[in-house]
């Protein structure tokens, strides 16, 4: 067993499974963030960046000792302007990470980050939501896991429905990329809001409390994520889900690409196995009992005549996505699935119109992220928490 892993992001984050298990056989982690992390970024998601987070909150979450090494270079724009920089943002927040600035001499010299941890805590989301990437932290551990962007002022809980859709109307307002009917942008905006409301919804009631129903005391960090991402339109019909904007699809060649709106949510929490069954996933655990599982959360209803739900809300971001033509890339434990309702997709996914109960309805089943177009899961290293992905093009 290594005793010590260095870790380069943010590459070394979205390496493969077998690499990646061997990170968390480590007893001491340090993470390299080299000046050239920008460029790194813009060439190299080569897996969304939600998951990388997943990644690293899954070495979080084992207790072990983590270094971060910050060049100065990036230091200085990472520092002050932290929820710009999702994967960095977790980093700055982790409770078992000791910090370090480099200078450009190769000096290393201990560096005090709870000025960017503030800078985290206390963001509002801007206007210009589509020019820049932002993420909402709720840093469960460190007593700050209801950032006034997200929870009502007048209570501890979420801020209601209406506020969600004020929230979205405001991002979304003046956005040259939607260039449609006003009744058009409404049903956009409302859409919009259900899928942010129902996704993060999943990480209050699912992510902050562990099997025991206590909340986390080292590393409850959840996220909500916004950024504009280009997809190839062509790789969605050759592999069957989204990719990012220079990503070959399997015939090789580079698909139209086009603007669309990643949101995005994440957790340290148990996972969707363990939050249904209340049961610990172990290695054990029939993978596709774990499969069947996750299917159980997506056909799960959000139910407000039930003061006690545990509803996924998973199903109705699907029925937003249909209008939306919209993908959604969901990871926990051992799956990855995706689905998606773009041009070009497969229509079997849909009840019939004849379907006395959900005629034209999203079927809530996800297909596998490896092999595309099955619905056999493939065996992926275990994370801790939850990622969603949901993708939409904006025409």
């Amino acid at each position: 067993m290594e005793t010590q892993v260095y870790i380069s992001l943010p590459q070394d984050l979205l390496v493969g499974s077998e690499h990646f298990i061997a990170l968390v056989a480590a007893r001491t982690i340090t993470v390299e963030i080299p000046d050239s992390y920008l460029d790194l970024s813009e060439e190299s998601w080569a897996m969304p960046e939600v998951v990388a987070i997943q990644r690293l909150l899954t070495i979080a979450r084992m207790n072990i000792p983590v270094r971060v090494r910050w060049h100065k270079k990036l230091a200085e724009r990472a520092f002050v302007s932290p929820n710009l920089f999702p994967l960095l943002a977790v980093v700055l927040c982790l409770d078992n990470a000791q910090h370090a600035l480099i200078d450009k001499n190769g000096e290393s010299k201990k560096v005090d980050v709870q000025s960017s941890r503030l800078l985290i805590y206390n963001y509002r989301p801007k206007a210009d939501m589509f020019s820049d990437t932002q993420v909402l932290i709720c840093a469960d551990s460190r007593g700050h896991g209801r950032p006034k962007s997200l929870y009502s002022t007048k209570s501890s809980g979420l801020m209601a429905r209406e506020d969600f859709e004020s929230l979205v109307d405001r991002l979304l307002a003046g956005q040259a990329a939607i260039n449609v009917s006003t009744s058009h942008a409404v049903v956009f905006s409302q859409n919009i809001a259900t899928i942010v409301a129902e996704l993060f919804e999943n990480t209050d009631i699912h992510g902050r409390i562990g099997l025991d129903g206590a909340p986390f005391k080292v590393n409850g960090i959840r996220g909500l994520l916004f950024k504009r991402a280009k997809i190839a339109k062509k790789d969605i019909r050759s592999t069957g889900g989204p990719q990012q904007s220079g990503q070959a699809s399997a015939d090789g060649a580079k698909g139209e690409v086009s603007d669309a709106l990643e949101i995005s949510v994440f957790d340290s929490g148990i996972g969707f196995y363990s939050s249904y069954t209340k049961s610990m996933l172990t290695a054990e655990t029939n993978l596709n009992e774990e499969w069947k599982i996750v299917h159980k959360c997506l056909e799960r209803h959000y139910d407000k005549s039930i003061p006690s739900h545990t509803g996924m809300g998973l199903y109705e971001v699907l029925r937003a996505l249909i209008f939306l033509k919209g993908s959604i890339e969901v990871r926990s434990g051992r799956t990855y699935g995706y689905r998606t309702f773009e041009e070009g997709a497969p229509k079997y996914q849909l009840e019939s119109r004849e379907s006395r109960e959900r005629p034209g309805m999203p079927k809530p089943v996800l297909l596998d992220m490896e092999h595309k177009f099955v619905t056999v899961p493939y065996p992926n290293e275990p994370l801790v928490g939850a990622s969603v992905r949901v993708l939409v093009p904006l025409h």
